[in-house]
């Protein structure tokens, strides 16, 4: 248990640092540097490209090598980022080829680190992996919520401010990841990370829940989660001519409600998690469908506060069925290709939408995403096994 504990703290200030990522990129370039939106989303899109090939090879290593010596050196490299911003914004170099290379930095740092860590939790979850995982991905919303408040206020306390927190919660999160204990490895044959990769692309094909939970996630990333990115800023910013902190209340409402439905998954795990799984992408339609009125600020926010709440309800659940039906073998690669579903899919999705807000308007960007959902629910209902998926915990 002080394992666990441990890794949960770790976790959580990893989480901190980098949970605040896409808000404080998204604002320096829609809010601080005023670009447009097809500019803002290509430059999200490129930030992506070398994070992918990290991600890879993060995910590759993390079966071959003890995850928490890999974790200490990426974090004990990753704080220098958020420092090295902070001093181009005190000496007033704040463009965006700064912006550009600070969020790349992260991106990076995000990318290397994930595989391990999901890696670690099988090994310490200890026979309740659901519960496990419900956890720590409570414990991830819970600290994003709190990291969303600090960079909500970046205009009143400073950039630097945040920043400057950004790199001490990396700091941490390398000291507590220490109190894990290592793994204890099998001797294996030395593979290249591409042999690595090809072994669990082959093995993600094997296993049709894990098949299909890696591609109605991908394509529900490409037109919910990056509308969520890059719809919603633009709406603060030109629909109600908000600021910084309009824009960090409805993150931080949309992340209370994925909390929420984390608290729910950790008191009632589902016998039969594909079945939830599949209703809600049918469910987040409407919801998506609700925004697109661009409703009065007071249902705006209850509307994101439900579309967090199904958004932390697929997160979750496509995680658990992931972990649960991988071979155990090739966790770690499969592990890559379905953060890498996240990694590609977000900035494609911001740079398609971006250019369709600039051509139509901002919510017309919404539309994609509400056609998507239901063909997914119909192709989740139809086509995959995923209804009848049963759990083994």
């Amino acid at each position: 248990m002080r394992y666990l504990f441990a890794y949960l703290t770790s976790t959580g200030f990893a989480g901190f640092a980098t949970s605040m990522q896409n808000m404080l990129v998204s604002w320096m370039l829609v809010g601080m540097l005023v670009l447009p939106a097809d500019q803002a989303g290509l430059i999200q899109g490129a930030v992506a490209v070398p994070a992918i090939i990290a991600l890879f090879w993060g995910g590759a290593i993390a079966d071959r090598i003890d995850q928490r010596s890999l974790l200490i050196r990426i974090f004990g490299l990753a704080w220098l980022v958020p420092i090295a911003m902070a001093v181009c914004v005190f000496f007033e170099e704040f463009h965006v080829l700064t912006v550009v290379l600070f969020g790349l930095g992260m991106a990076v740092t995000n990318a290397l680190s994930t595989p391990a860590l999901q890696s670690i939790l099988n090994r310490i979850s200890e026979g309740r992996l659901q519960r496990t995982v419900s956890a720590a991905t409570l414990i991830g919303f819970i600290v994003q919520i709190a990291a969303l408040t600090l960079a909500s206020f970046m205009e009143l306390i400073g950039l630097t401010t945040v920043l400057i927190t950004q790199g001490f919660c990396l700091v941490v999160a390398v000291l507590t990841i220490t109190w894990v204990p290592k793994a204890t490895l099998e001797p294996k044959l030395a593979t290249s990370a591409l042999t690595n990769i090809r072994e669990g692309l082959k093995a993600a094909r094997q296993s049709p829940v894990v098949l299909s939970v890696l591609t109605i996630n991908f394509v529900a990333l490409i037109f919910n989660a990056g509308a969520f990115n890059i719809v919603v800023p633009y709406m603060v910013k030109r629909i109600y001519d908000g600021s910084a902190a309009d824009l960090g209340i409805l993150m931080i409402v949309f992340y209370t409600g994925a909390s929420l439905s984390n608290v729910i998954m950790l008191i009632a795990p589902q016998r039969f998690p594909g079945r939830l799984y599949i209703i809600c992408q049918l469910t987040r339609a409407f919801v998506v469908a609700l925004v697109w009125f661009a409703p009065g600020q007071t249902l705006l926010t209850a509307l994101l506060f439900l579309w967090g709440l199904n958004m932390g309800m697929t997160s979750n659940l496509a995680r658990t069925l992931i972990q649960e039906a991988s071979p155990s073998q090739f966790l770690g690669r499969i592990l890559s290709l379905f953060n890498l579903g996240m990694l590609v899919a977000i900035p494609i999705g911001v740079m398609t939408l971006g250019q369709i807000i600039e051509a139509f308007d901002t919510v017309t960007a919404l539309i994609p995403a509400i056609v998507v959902s239901i063909g997914l629910f119909l192709a989740g209902l139809s086509v995959t096994q995923l209804w009848h998926y049963q759990s083994p915990n």
